[in-house]
C-alpha cells in the first residue's frame, strides 16, 4: 500500500506499508531400524508448524532540485519493521515412538529424550530514521551521502539501545567531462566508505530458563549481558566501469576491504561462576578481495545476438583479533564432530578446519609404530584445511535468434578443502572402492612407506571411522558444473496484439546441474552423498547435485 502527495515541483511526501504472512508445515519420518544415534528403536517423527507475520511501514519526504550545473536528490524519513513468529516443533528424537512406524504427534513419547521448541508471539521490532542525498555536478561528478540510526528491541536491557551508521561515496563519469576516443562509450571511477550496523539475536541480553519436553527445566547457562554493543562493519571500496566498441565490450572491477568488530562471542566462565558461559563484544574479522566482470557481444545482427559474460571473484579472510581472554574458539559449544572442529583463531581465517593428523617428525615425515602403522594425533588440534574457495568463476552465454533464446551458465570453484566423514566411516567398514583396491594390490603406499596386506585392515581401522585421521580424508574442492541450461521462445508481439489479452508470453525449458567435473572426489559425486551430514541432493563438497528438468511459462496481461 502506497500513498504520495506532491507539495511542490521539487518536494513530495510518500507513505508505504506492507504486510507479509507466511505459514510453513514440515514433517519428517524416520522408520524403525534407522541408526540408534539418530532415532529410537520404533523410529523418529518430526512435526513443525511455523507462522511468521511481518509488518513494515515507512514515511519519507523526497526532494529533487536542479539549478545551474547542480542537481540534488534525496530523502528523509523513518521506518518501522515488526516481525512476529509463532512456531511449534515436536521431535521424538531418541525417545522414539510408542508404536513403530506410526507417524503422528500422539504417538511421540514425550520424555526428556524428546524435544519441544515452541515460540509464542515471539516479537522483534526495528525502528529507524534515515536520510540519503546525492549531489551531482554537470552529470559527471556525484557525491552520495547516507545516514541511518536504528533502535532494536533485541538490545533491550542493555546500555546501547541504538546504533548509527553512515556512508559516503564519490563517482566520476569520465566521458561526460572529458573527450574520449570513439571506441570508448562509457567510463566511470568510483569509491566509497560505509559503516553498517547489526543487532543481536533475541533474548541474549536477558536469557531465561525454559521448560523442555517431559517437563524438564532447561536451565539458562549464559549470564545476562547488559553491556552488549551492536556489531559494526566498516568497509571501503574502489572500482571502475568501462564500455567499449559501441557497447560490445564492458568491464566492471571492484576492490574492497571490510572489517567487522564488536562481534558477539560466547565464552566459558571461570571456575565457580554462577553461569557456564558469558557473552562479550570483541573481535576484528577482515575480508579483502576483488570482483571482476567482463561482458562481450561477439555477434550482433538483426536476427542473431550472442552475449557472453565472465564473473571472477576472490576473497581473503583474516581473524585479526578476538579477545584478550580468548585467543581461539570452536563454533558451537562442543564442536561438530569427533573428527573435526571449525575453529576461529587469531591470525587464522573463518572456515579453518582443525582435525586429527598424522604424527610427524621434524622433517615432516609420518611417524610409524612398531607394527608399521602411522601414529595419529587426536583432539582436533591440527589445522588440516580451509573450506573457503580461493576463487570463483562464472561464465554465462545467451544466444538469441529471432524469437528463440538459448542460455547456459557454468560455475567454477577453485581451491578450498573438504573433509569426507562419509568416506572415513565407510573405509573403516571395508566397503569402499579404495579398500578394495588396497586389498587387490596387496599393500598401501602412504607417503613413500609401504603398508603390507596383513596390516591393511588395521590401517583403515586407525585412520577411518568417526574419530579417525582427518588429514587423510581431506579433498580439494575444485569443481566445475553446468549450473543451468535453458531454451526459450517468446511468442511474436503481433500475435499478442491480435489476442488483445496478453502483452507478453514466454515459454522456456530449463535444466539444472546436468554436468559435474571434480578435480578430487572420494567417490562418485552422482551418489549425492554429503560430507557426513546425510543430506540428499548434496555432493561431498556441500554443493547441490540434484538434477532438475522443467518448463517455465511467463505471461503478462
Amino acid at each position: 500500500l502506497t500513498a504520495s502527495l506532491k507539495i511542490t515541483d521539487w518536494l513530495s511526501l510518500q507513505a508505504r506499508g506492507t504486510v507479509d504472512y507466511t505459514h510453513d508445515t514440515y514433517n519428517q519420518k524416520m522408520y524403525a531400524s534407522t541408526a540408534p544415534a539418530i532415532a529410537g528403536s520404533n523410529g523418529r517423527y518430526i512435526d513443525l508448524n511455523h507462522t511468521e507475520t511481518l509488518y513494515y511501514g515507512d514515511f519519507m519526504a523526497m526532494f529533487n532540485k536542479k539549478w545551474d550545473d547542480f542537481a540534488l536528490t534525496g530523502a528523509i524519513g523513518g521506518s518501522i519493521n515488526s516481525t512476529t513468529v509463532n512456531s511449534l516443533r515436536l521431535d521424538s528424537k531418541t525417545a522414539s515412538l510408542y508404536y513403530p512406524n506410526q507417524f503422528s504427534v500422539a504417538n511421540i513419547i514425550m520424555s526428556t529424550a524428546s524435544y519441544i521448541d515452541q515460540q509464542i508471539d515471539q516479537k522483534r521490532v526495528m525502528q529507524s530514521v534515515f536520510a540519503t542525498a546525492q549531489l551531482g555536478w554537470k552529470e559527471s561528478l556525484y557525491l552520495d551521502l547516507t545516514a541511518r540510526n536504528d533502535w532494536s528491541s533485541t538490545l533491550a536491557y542493555t546500555k546501547h539501545s541504538s546504533f548509527f551508521y553512515p556512508s559516503v561515496g564519490l563517482s566520476w563519469i569520465i566521458n561526460n567531462s572529458l573527450t574520449m576516443p570513439e571506441w570508448i562509450n562509457f567510463g566511470k571511477l568510483r569509491g566509497s566508505w560505509s559503516k553498517v550496523g547489526n543487532d543481536i539475536p533475541l533474548y541474549v541480553s536477558n536469557p531465561v530458563d525454559m521448560i523442555g519436553a517431559g517437563g524438564k527445566i532447561i536451565v539458562n547457562e549464559a549470564a545476562a549481558f547488559d553491556n552488549l554493543k551492536p556489531e559494526l562493519s566498516t568497509s571501503w571500496e574502489v572500482g571502475t566501469e568501462w564500455k567499449f566498441f559501441n557497447y560490445r565490450l564492458d568491464l566492471d572491477f571492484t576492490y574492497y576491504k571490510t572489517n567487522t568488530k564488536n562481534q558477539l562471542l560466547k565464552m566459558p566462565s571461570f571456575a565457580g561462576a554462577p553461569y557456564k558461559y558469558y557473552y562479550v563484544n570483541a573481535g576484528n574479522i577482515q575480508n579483502e578481495g576483488v570482483e571482476l566482470t567482463v561482458g562481450v557481444t561477439p555477434v550482433m545482427t538483426n536476427d542473431f545476438r550472442w552475449k557472453s559474460s565472465f564473473n571472477f571473484s576472490t576473497n581473503k579472510n583474516k581473524v585479526v583479533k578476538l579477545h584478550p581472554d580468548l585467543k581461539s574458539f570452536a563454533y558451537g559449544d562442543e564442536g561438530f564432530s569427533m573428527m573435526y572442529m571449525m575453529r576461529i583463531k587469531e591470525g587464522g581465517s573463518l572456515g579453518d578446519l582443525y582435525g586429527n593428523a598424522f604424527e610427524r617428525d621434524e622433517a615432516g615425515k609420518i611417524i610409524f609404530d612398531e607394527n608399521n602403522l602411522p601414529n595419529v594425533n587426536t583432539g582436533n588440534n591440527v589445522k588440516v584445511g580451509n573450506s573457503n574457495p580461493d576463487a570463483l568463476l562464472g561464465w554465462s552465454n545467451t544466444f538469441t535468434y529471432k524469437d528463440f533464446s538459448l542460455y547456459f551458465l557454468v560455475d567454477c570453484r577453485f581451491g578450498g578443502d573438504v573433509l569426507s566423514i562419509t568416506q572415513a566411516d565407510l573405509d573403516s567398514k571395508g566397503v569402499t572402492q579404495a579398500t578394495a583396491d588396497a586389498r587387490n594390490a596387496g599393500f598401501i603406499d602412504l607417503e613413500g612407506t609401504r603398508i603390507e596386506k596383513e596390516n591393511i585392515e588395521a590401517f583403515y581401522s586407525r585412520v577411518g571411522g568417526r574419530n579417525g585421521c582427518s588429514e587423510y580424508y581431506m579433498y580439494n574442492a575444485t569443481n566445475v558444473r553446468l549450473r543451468e541450461l535453458s531454451l526459450g521462445y517468446t511468442f511474436p508481439r503481433k500475435l499478442m496484439e491480435k489476442s488483445k489479452v496478453f502483452q507478453d508470453v514466454q515459454l522456456s525449458f530449463v535444466a539444472r546441474n546436468l554436468f559435474f567435473f571434480y578435480k578430487d572426489a572420494p567417490f562418485d559425486p552422482d551418489a549425492s552423498l554429503s560430507s557426513g551430514n546425510g543430506n540428499q541432493g548434496v555432493d561431498v563438497f556441500g554443493m547441490p547435485t540434484t538434477r532438475s528438468l522443467g518448463f517455465n511459462l511467463k505471461v503478462s496481461f
